[in-house]
């Protein structure tokens, strides 16, 4: 029994205190204000293109190495050809040389004629041998010559990829600067007890001035005098203060344009600057202000200034 209780205590402390969080785009993005796509997406982008960055790279860096290493052997290639041309130029002398003696010892013994002939096949044999692999060696050349047509489409692939980095790392890093708010999808009212919409955004009969319709740029919560007030979300306290129509209110800013309102305050609990986190008391409900109809919580949602429904959040 007493090992069930402890269960369902640990169970109860577990439900109540696990919250989801998200950031800023999401709330954006239900509004309409940024299509904002999320983290992980941007993240596999970056990791996509970056991969295929690093390919092309390669493949164009591989490419001029071998640019350059063939201009290396090319030039070697040539000073090669030209030993192989002395060598043959000198062969072609000796033999010129050769014929002359054999010709000119027509009076010579067999056997010093023999001699001659030997020596002029043998200088004949390596003659065409040296030739034979100057031919060969001349024919290495068309092996080892690029694509340019390839080459050049491969450095477009690769400025075309530098520049899609460039631009993905920036909607990376807009991706994970939104600030992240709480539980977004969760949400229930700021108020420290149950609560229910008294008066809702737009349209509606001014209460002080009927039959005259007014704008109303919030909604209204029922509460009691002094019900705990809490922040939306995580932010920073931007503005405490009180005036005329809206009494004693809190201005809460958590970033990307989006600020909320709690008005009709009996009073504070936050001072400008502080940082607060979601579900902060930051003050308690009241009835200030000339034109509060009784206790009750205005709450007011604003992205890039302009007032906006949060009956859309609830």
């Amino acid at each position: 029994m007493k090992k069930a209780m402890i269960i369902l205590l640990l169970s109860l402390i577990i439900t109540t205190h696990v919250t989801y969080a998200e950031n800023a785009s999401v709330l954006l993005s239900l509004y309409g204000f940024d299509k904002a796509v999320s983290v992980e997406t941007e993240e596999q982008r970056l990791l996509d293109i970056t991969e295929a960055y690093t390919t092309v790279q390669t493949k164009v860096k591989t490419g001029e190495m071998m640019e350059k290493a063939i201009d290396i052997y090319i030039a070697n290639h040539h000073d090669n050809l030209a030993v192989y041309d002395d060598q043959i130029s000198t062969l072609e002398h000796s033999l010129k040389e050769q014929r002359k003696l054999i010709y000119n010892s027509s009076e010579k013994s067999v056997e010093y004629l023999l001699e001659l002939d030997a020596q002029y096949q043998t200088t004949y044999n390596t003659l065409k041998k040296v030739q034979a692999n100057r031919n060969i060696y001349a024919n290495q050349l068309d092996i080892l010559t690029t694509n340019p047509e390839h080459t050049a489409r491969m450095k477009q692939e690769y400025k075309k990829l530098e520049h899609l980095l460039a631009t993905q790392e920036k909607n990376y890093k807009k991706a994970t600067s939104y600030p992240e708010l709480g539980d977004i999808k969760n949400l229930s009212y700021p108020l420290g007890k149950e609560s229910y919409i008294t008066s809702g955004f737009g349209e509606r009969e001014d209460p002080f001035n009927p039959p005259e319709i007014q704008f109303h740029r919030g909604i209204d919560l029922s509460a009691d005098m002094n019900t705990d007030v809490t922040a939306l979300f995580h932010g920073t306290v931007e503005t405490v203060g009180s005036s005329e129509n809206i009494g004693y209110y809190v201005i809460i800013n958590h970033g990307k344009g989006i600020k909320t309102l709690y008005g009709h305050l009996d009073h504070y609990h936050v001072e400008e600057g502080q940082k607060v986190k979601q579900h902060d008391i930051i003050a308690s409900s009241g009835n200030s202000g000339k034109r509060s109809t009784g206790p009750h919580l205005h709450l007011g949602l604003y992205i890039n200034g302009i007032a906006v429904n949060p009956i859309h959040i609830f």
